[in-house]
């Protein structure tokens, strides 16, 4: 998948969308509300909880996702795309399967997003698990650019039905964004915070139609606007 880059310092307005059962920004982050008690397993088999563990061993678990959108002052407010995040912790919990998320962030916090951006080659693969508590797990592929380039995958978890109301912002073809729940909410938690200072916040990479999110979507009839 294509990296898109960013290079708009200018903006100046920006609205970061959790999903509305979170209750906020910060309730984002928080435990998930019950959507629906029983749900009829749609990816896994009879013996859906040893499937379940398989497919989330090695995986890091995200602390929440949420939708930053263009708003307000930025002039082209309604021609940029918006910004899906998907955040972790930064702590061993992320670091200790995916050190390259720590690397990567190091990158980050010395060249900014759009130089970051070019100097890493990230490819994403969506898939998910449905049934009782459906997930989504998205897998970047890094490639190193060295004398023998070396590729590592590091795969990010998040539990789907919490953000039901924003995976269709994936489908709709904007921007995809990798942080730290600390560092996003250091730059949206400000009074004059930018939509700039949302894609600064983030590792950038480009997002396309996923047939997997498109059956979650479909299959538990989560919102597509």
């Amino acid at each position: 998948m294509e990296r898109e880059e960013r290079q708009r310092a200018q903006h100046t307005g920006h609205e970061v969308r959790p999903p509305a059962s979170a209750g906020g920004h910060g309730g984002a982050y928080g435990p998930p509300s019950q959507r629906r008690a029983i749900r009829t397993p749609t990816f896994a088999p009879h013996d859906e909880e040893r499937q379940r563990q398989e497919f989330l061993t090695g995986t890091v678990p995200a602390a929440g996702a949420c939708v930053i959108l263009p708003v307000g002052g930025a002039a082209d407010a309604d021609t940029l795309p918006s910004l899906f995040v998907i955040t972790v912790h930064e702590d061993e919990r992320t670091y200790g399967p995916a050190p390259e998320l720590r690397e990567a962030f190091a990158l980050l916090d010395a060249r900014g997003a759009v130089e970051t951006s070019r100097g890493l080659e990230v490819g994403c693969a969506w898939s998910g698990f449905g049934g009782v508590r459906p997930v989504v797990k998205l897998r970047l592929d890094f490639r190193v650019p060295r004398a023998a380039p070396t590729r590592s995958s590091v795969s990010i978890v998040v539990p789907a039905d919490p953000y039901a109301e924003v995976w269709h912002h994936v489908l709709d073809g904007g921007l995809l964004g990798i942080s730290t729940k600390a560092r996003l909410d250091r730059v949206t938690g400000l009074p004059r915070s930018s939509f700039a200072a949302g894609l600064e916040a983030c590792l950038l990479l480009g997002t396309g139609y996923s047939p997997v999110l498109e059956r979650l979507i479909t299959t538990y009839e989560w919102p597509r606007a």
